[in-house]
């Protein structure tokens, strides 16, 4: 097996700032029905491709995150989340405005009591990330990631181009660009997204070696197209916390253990055991480099 730290993955997608404000709820205004929320901490993460990027440097592989953001402050903020985990960055202003999900979260209760969302879904002007991937040695990629939320990144131009450079891709989709997937090495839908896909765009999805399908506390479906196979894996039974991100973490194991050397079906299963530790953790989590090594003993010695 080659070692995580060897590895050197791709991930191209929309990429976003998670806000969180943190606070105790205590009484209901006096001007409106609503509860009142007295601000103790305030944080911001990587959010959409960027927790991918997160969770691939934190099991140990070099990554080059390509993506787009504004020129605003958010901004500037995914620029110095990126260089703080580590990550490479080709990002490059191209956006209207830097996609934000500010979430107002109860400490008390443990609650997400409120979304406020930021974003532009105009597409990203093509020329810009592919004169960005002829400046980089593509062959130098194990793998490449898509993590599409459908915010504008990803388009017919640019997943062509990917394609051709004939590197394994794996895409998180949206059913809505179904038809841009067409020749991928895996995509990894929810259970929601692959039963669209299935109705909507089930022309269009072709020359698709494996799909992982992510059914929550179902566990995951794996389907390999070209020997019909299907493998169901069992979720593992854990208190949830949280499910944002855990998709991220699905795909980003996904990508590092194939890398790695291990098989589709051993990959899926090491992953699902990812994800049922970042349910676990408040926020949009991600797997740690100390969870994911015992995984993998966990795994070679037939523990899971």
């Amino acid at each position: 097996m080659i070692s995580p730290e060897k590895l050197k993955i791709l991930v191209v997608g929309d990429i976003m700032l998670d806000k969180y404000v943190i606070g105790e709820v205590s009484r209901i205004s006096p001007e409106a029905p609503v509860p009142i929320v007295n601000i103790s901490e305030e944080y911001c993460t990587l959010g959409g491709c960027g927790n991918v990027v997160r969770n691939i440097r934190n099991m140990g592989a070099e990554v080059d995150c390509l993506a787009s953001i504004g020129g605003d402050y958010s901004g500037k903020k995914v620029l110095d989340e990126i260089t703080r985990i580590g990550a490479n960055s080709l990002i490059f202003i191209g956006s209207d405005i830097t996609t934000v999900k500010e979430r107002i979260v109860s400490d008390q209760r443990q609650v997400q009591m409120l979304r406020i969302d930021r974003e532009s879904t105009r597409s990203v002007y093509t020329d810009t990330p592919i004169n960005i991937l002829e400046t980089v040695k593509v062959n130098d990629y194990n793998m490449i990631v898509v993590s599409d939320y459908a915010k504008g990144m990803i388009t017919h131009e640019l997943m062509q181009y990917l394609k051709a450079t004939n590197k394994p891709i794996i895409v998180d989709p949206k059913p809505v660009n179904g038809y841009l997937y067409n020749g991928v090495y895996m995509i990894t839908p929810n259970e929601p997204e692959w039963h669209t896909m299935k109705v909507s765009s089930a022309y269009n999805l072709s020359n698709i070696s494996f799909f992982l399908i992510t059914k929550g506390k179902d566990g995951m479906e794996l389907i390999e197209t070209g020997g019909d196979e299907c493998w169901e894996i069992g979720a593992n039974p854990v208190e949830i916390y949280n499910v944002s991100g855990a998709g991220d973490t699905v795909i980003a194991v996904m990508a590092v253990c194939i890398s790695m050397g291990y098989n589709e079906l051993d990959s899926a299963c090491i992953a699902n055991k990812c994800a049922a530790y970042v349910v676990t953790q408040p926020g949009t989590s991600s797997i740690t480099k100390h969870r994911f090594m015992e995984i993998l003993k966990d795994y070679k010695k037939g523990n899971m």
